[in-house]
């Protein structure tokens, strides 16, 4: 039966009788009701039934049979009245047992899928957005991959300037590097600053790293400002020293980040990739890795001493104890469910911060025509044919997709 104005007044009339106990209206219903093929299995039959029952109305369970025969099964949406209408006939358990076995498998079940990982809200160092354009103009052409890009814009910073314990009274990579080309030289601070705004502008995410030796409340040049950058095509997050132009390294060669620096038992080996290996006493400086924060954050599993060599004060937004709590993995996915065109769907949500896209089983998602364009970059329909399904989703980035994660789900 179609939905008209005169369907709406007749089901508002069945509902107030069965509310108010006028079995005999919702029974000279019954022809018009049958006609309600939406409702007339799982809402009219069984309340017919009822209804029959209480005005003594013989074969008043016909109308229950026949709504289990094609498929009803809430049978608990009408109790107590079910049970005490029929609870005696002597085949009652088997008709219960009939209904429950009506119940049909969902249509669709997610039984994996991906889950970011808990961290602290991720600051990176940004310049302003009216700024940055001017910063990646001055910057030097990404490469095809983020790590050769972040090398190749280390190798760049650290031969801008040669180092000085001077402090420019900005936090601005343009105001830096305009002071620069006027024959200015400043401090690791400085390094620091143009190379993590840098990367952010070439979609790098990166931030600011203060690092401090072990006793950095009293004493002289007790802290050493470099960046750190989550690397796309390495799946981690490494340390970056604008100053020297370098980057640490473990015994096979792999790319070390701070945390994973701090552990060491032994100083990892720098390796340089611009004009100055700064560099030449590897003991000397890994003991900047004693205490450190980064923006947004700082850890300290003993105790945060929040005072510098000269009184000054240390502040961080965030006070973690360990160094995990300040790394999320960027190549993280979260997936939300979501109407495509109708049909079930997954959106995934990256954690990082520049994706662009996503991939399903290593094919970017299209966006696809239509004022929703954007969001369906990350959107996509899930297989309804039955059986067991999965598919590897990433984010995708300027630099290529990220490490993918799974998804699974079974269709009926």
């Amino acid at each position: 039966m179609a939905r008209t104005p005169q369907l709406a007044r007749v089901r508002t009339v069945a509902q107030d009788a069965m509310r108010g106990a006028r079995w005999w209206t919702l029974l000279d219903l019954e022809r018009t009701l049958r006609a309600d093929t939406e409702f007339w299995r799982d809402l009219w039959a069984p309340s017919l039934s009822i209804a029959a029952h209480k005005v003594g109305l013989a074969g008043a369970r016909a109308r229950l049979d026949e709504a289990i025969a094609a498929g009803f099964h809430q049978t608990d949406l009408f109790e107590p009245e079910l049970t005490a209408a029929f609870g005696r006939d002597p085949d009652w358990a088997q008709v219960l047992e009939r209904a429950r076995a009506n119940v049909p498998a969902p249509p669709l079940r997610l039984t994996a899928w991906p889950e970011p990982g808990p961290a602290a809200p991720l600051r990176l160092d940004r310049a302003e957005p009216h700024r940055e354009p001017q910063l990646l103009s001055r910057l030097p052409r990404p490469a095809a991959g983020a790590w050769q890009t972040a090398r190749e814009l280390l190798a760049w910073t650290s031969a801008l300037w040669r180092h000085a314990n001077a402090r420019i009274n900005a936090g601005d990579a343009v105001d830096v590097l305009e002071q620069v080309a006027n024959g200015a030289r400043y401090s690791c601070v400085e390094y620091a600053i143009v190379l993590a705004q840098g990367l952010n502008a070439l979609r790098i995410p990166a931030r600011r790293v203060s690092l401090r030796r072990g006793d950095y409340h009293d004493g002289v040049g007790q802290g050493h400002a470099a960046a750190e950058a989550w690397i796309d095509d390495l799946d981690r997050w490494v340390l970056l020293d604008g100053q020297h132009g370098a980057y640490w390294v473990d015994e096979e060669g792999r790319a070390l980040g701070l945390p994973e620096l701090q552990a060491r038992g032994r100083p990892a080996r720098p390796v340089h990739v611009g004009p100055r290996a700064g560099i030449q006493d590897p003991a000397l400086w890994s003991a900047y890795f004693a205490h450190a924060s980064v923006s947004g954050a700082a850890w300290a599993p003993e105790g945060y001493v929040p005072v510098f060599q000269d009184g000054q004060v240390l502040p961080t937004e965030r006070l973690l104890r360990e160094a995990g709590g300040a790394y999320p993995r960027l190549s993280d996915l979260g997936v939300a469910v979501a109407a495509l065109d109708g049909e079930a769907a997954v959106r995934i949500s990256p954690a990082h911060p520049y994706a662009v896209g996503g991939v399903w089983n290593g094919e970017a998602i299209e966006a696809g025509p239509g004022p929703h364009a954007a969001e369906r970059r990350f959107t996509r329909a899930l297989d309804r044919a039955p059986g067991e399904h999965r598919a590897e989703l990433a984010a995708l980035t300027p630099y290529g997709p990220l490490t993918a994660r799974e998804l699974r789900w079974t269709a009926a």
